[in-house]
Order: C-alpha cells, then structure tokens, then sequence
C-alpha cells in the first residue's frame, strides 16, 4: 500500500526516509522537494505525478514538519491519511515533532514505523497505549533524554495519565461507529439514485444465478516452456428477485483474506465450496484491473473487500478481473512434428492431456493441426475422439465430445503431399501454432471462488434460490512447434 514514508523540515531538509517496497529511490525526495515543498501554488494535500503519488500533512505542534507517505499503486487515499495524522500524535507523544529532537532519536521514529507499517507498507497497528508497549523506549525516557529541551517539549507532549486525549482525526476522515454497515449502505444508494433497478418488481420464486467465467489465453513455445499465460474473466449474474434487495459476495482475492470478513465463513460455508471446487486449494489470488457495474459500492469493497450491490433485473454483469499469476492449466499438448525420410511429408505424434480433477469433464474440445500447403490427405490414427482432414482449412481437427480429468490421448498422423510438392518448400513452411478450444464446467483457472453469497431485502423477508456455476473456456490457448 505505501512504498515510502519521508519526513521533512520546513525548509526540504530530508530527516527520515523509511523505504517498503524497493520500487521507490531515495531520490524521489528531490521531487517532493521542490514540486511540494518550494512551490507556494500547491494547496492540494495529494499530488500525482506519473504513477506515483504523494499524500502529505503537516505537524500539528513542533516544527510544523512535513509527513509523506508515497504509493505507486490504486491506494485508499483515506486510509493512507489516516495513518498520517496518527502517526502525527504518536510523533508528539515522543516529542518528535521537534526537528532538533528528531535528528537525535531518529531510531525512535524508525522503530515508530516499524510498529505501525507491515513489511509490504499496509498500516498495522496505530493504537497509542498498544504502540507504547511494543516500542523500546518509553515516552518518558525520551523526555530525560531530552531533558534541556523541556520548554520546547511542554506544548506539544501530552501526558499518559487518565486525563490524556485520544488522537484526534479530520472531520472527513472519522468514522460513525453507532453505524452498520448496511446503514451505511443504505444511505449510498437510496431509492432515487438506483436507475437501474424498479421498486415493484415480484417474483413467486427469488434465485439468484451466479457464473464465474474464465477465459484461459496461454502461448507455449518449441522447448515446451510457457511464453503467455493471462486469464480474463467475468462475473454475470442472473437475478430473479422481489423488491431491492441487498446482495453480498465474498471471494478469496488478497483483501478478502487479509480483511475481517472471515467471520462470515462457516465451516458448513467452506466444506461446501470445496465440495463444488476440488481442484482449488482457496489460497489468495490477485485480481488486476478489475472493472465493476454501477450497482457496485465501490467504497465497501475498496474497504472491506466485500461486493455490496442491488442488482438489476434479470441478467447482467457484475465485474470483470484480469489474473496473470499462479494458473491451473486445464491441458498440456506435448507435439513431436518431424520430416519423413523422403522429405515431402511431415509425421505427427500429438499427446493430449487434461490437468483438470478425474471427477470433471471438459466439453467440445478441439485441437486444430496445421498441415503444409499442397497437402492431399492425412494417414490418422488417434487413441480417442475423431480426427479428420479439412483442406480447405490445411488442417487436421481432433474433437471429443466429452474429455475426462486426468485422461491422456494420442494421435499419430502422416500428410499426403501433392506430387509438385519440393522438401524445401516444406522445410520453409512457417508452422503456424496448433489451437485447442475447449470448455470445463466448475473449474477455476485462477483458483477464485465464491466464498458466501448473501441477499437481504428487509420487508419481505423471503428464501432464495442461489447456484453457482464456474466455467473455463479456451480464450487464445496455443502451442508451438
């Protein structure tokens, strides 16, 4: 979330540079020095330049430093100040705001960001009395420390007493406790703004259909070793429901699992999404570019990483994602092509095999072989399914109705050449990659799962119907030889 934190004097003088993530140079200092910090037209306390952002505040007591928190990532603004403004008043209870002071216990401000950041910058603890316990040195011995600068110290360092106030928050950043979260929701989107939905909509039977489409592209090179592998999927939902109700999906993308909506997850939850997932452990995956319908509260999943919705009627899309890491590939071709002895033709030897659970099948599954030019017929012989020769196309097309999980498959093939047909002409031949189009029903390329889904309308208070069906399709998944 935060890659650096910088802090400051009034006049640029860098105290402090805690780095999180190497992405981030000591140099960027320089930047923040003279875009923010010399330049008097700046009275926004966010500037972007590129793709990395700076968020900055001013010490409330002290020298009246400057804190700067700086991302390189599509981070929650409100959390990033947030931590800003605590890590202010935990500055002032150590006396740190001071600049002379904090060249002298520079260590204590680093501790200070240990406690408070994680290793990859996420703010983890900013309790005042659970911080003290954890830091090496008290407030107090920082004060003796510092003894000969107490008149500095005595405006700005609150006491520890029972008379001490808590750390005080911008108006814009508080929050309302007495509120829940479906309150919260409720005041977002209230009858008026919800265009796309109908208050007087009724149903005798409430379900609710959820597909998790998968669309697999991978490119596999000569030496057998991957070259492109990218999933891009999509969320649609078909929503037969009554009134407006409220709609909840929990997932196991990385916020989901870092998040406190855990509580949510039953183990009767669990078992039955294992049950209907085999194949995936439900380990965190990485969504990028994640892309939402407006029904979508964006600020609750930016939160709590929950998709909080009213959905329209009938069937819609809900999101769309992009996953380029830690794929289950559903099949692997081992292709072995060479020239004949007289040079004319080529010999195919296909092994076909599905990576996918023994209990899943795969539907129309169908792998096209490139044949060269001038090629007649083709001699096939395949262990399963049906292989023909379409010359218009120059191609051989393997098909399976059905393909079972962990299954292997053969074909061994020979092309016919035309009598004109010259060796060279063959051993020139570009050898366009072999293609496999296929569909496999609750199988998750990416591992993402639907952890609970949820709808709640509160006046009529009905049961409702809710499938879940995950599907993976063959996008551009090729294979060269």
């Amino acid at each position: 979330m935060i890659n650096a934190v910088m802090i400051f004097t009034p006049r640029g003088e860098l105290l402090v540079f805690k780095v999180f993530k190497s992405s981030v140079k000591r140099t960027i200092s320089d930047i923040f020095r003279v875009q923010v910090i010399n330049n008097d037209n700046i009275r926004s306390p966010i500037l972007t330049l590129g793709s990395t952002t700076f968020h900055f505040i001013r010490t409330t007591a002290g020298s009246k430093l400057w804190l700067v928190a700086v991302t390189r990532s599509n981070a929650d603004s409100g959390a990033i100040w947030e931590y800003l403004y605590k890590l202010n008043s935990l500055m002032e209870v150590y006396g740190l705001t001071h600049e002379d002071i904090l060249k002298d216990e520079f260590i204590v401000c680093h501790e200070l960001l240990d406690i408070t950041l994680g290793m990859n910058g996420l703010p983890m603890d900013t309790e005042l009395s659970s911080v003290i316990g954890k830091m090496t040195l008290k407030p107090a011995q920082v004060l003796t420390s510092s003894a000969d600068r107490s008149d500095i110290l005595a405006s700005s360092v609150t006491t520890l007493g029972h008379n001490s106030t808590p750390i005080s928050m911008p108006k814009f950043l508080s929050r309302n406790s007495n509120r829940s979260v479906t309150q919260e929701f409720e005041s977002q989107f209230s009858p008026s703004n919800i265009p796309w939905r109908s208050r007087d909509i009724k149903y005798k039977k409430n379900e609710m259909i959820v597909n998790v489409i998968e669309k697999i592209n991978v490119l596999v090179g000569k030496d057998d070793n991957i070259l492109r592998a990218y999933v891009d999927g999509t969320i649609d939902i078909t929503a037969h429901l009554s009134g407006m109700p409220m709609c909840q999906i929990g997932m196991n993308d990385l916020s989901t699992i870092q998040g406190g909506e855990n509580a949510h997850w039953t183990n009767e939850d669990r078992a039955s999404n294992r049950d209907a997932m085999p194949d995936v452990s439900g380990d965190r995956v990485i969504l990028e570019g994640s892309k939402f319908h407006q029904c979508v509260a964006l600020d609750k999943y930016n939160k709590d990483n929950v998709i909080w919705f009213i959905p329209p009627d009938g069937q819609f899309e809900l999101m769309k994602y992009h996953v380029s890491n830690n794929l289950n590939l559903p099949f692997r071709i081992t292709p072995q092509v060479t020239l004949t002895s007289h040079g004319t033709a080529l010999s195919y030897a296909i092994k076909l095999k599905s990576l996918f659970p023994r209990k899943l099948s795969a539907e129309n599954v169908v792998l096209r072989i490139p044949v060269p030019p001038g090629t007649l017929d083709c001699k096939i012989n395949a262990s399963d399914g049906k292989c023909k020769f379409i010359p218009e196309e120059n191609c051989m097309v393997w098909s399976f109705h059905r393909f079972n999980g962990s299954t292997e498959n053969h074909l061994n093939a020979q092309t016919v050449p035309t009598q004109s047909i010259a060796s060279q002409s063959i051993k020139q031949w570009t050898r366009p990659p072999m293609s496999l189009d296929f569909k496999v029903l609750m199988f998750s390329n990416t591992g993402l799962i639907v952890r609970y889904l949820k709808v709640q309308e509160k006046n009529m208070h009905y049961n409702t119907i809710k499938w879940i069906k995950y599907i993976s399709a063959a996008g551009s998944y090729e294979v060269r030889y």
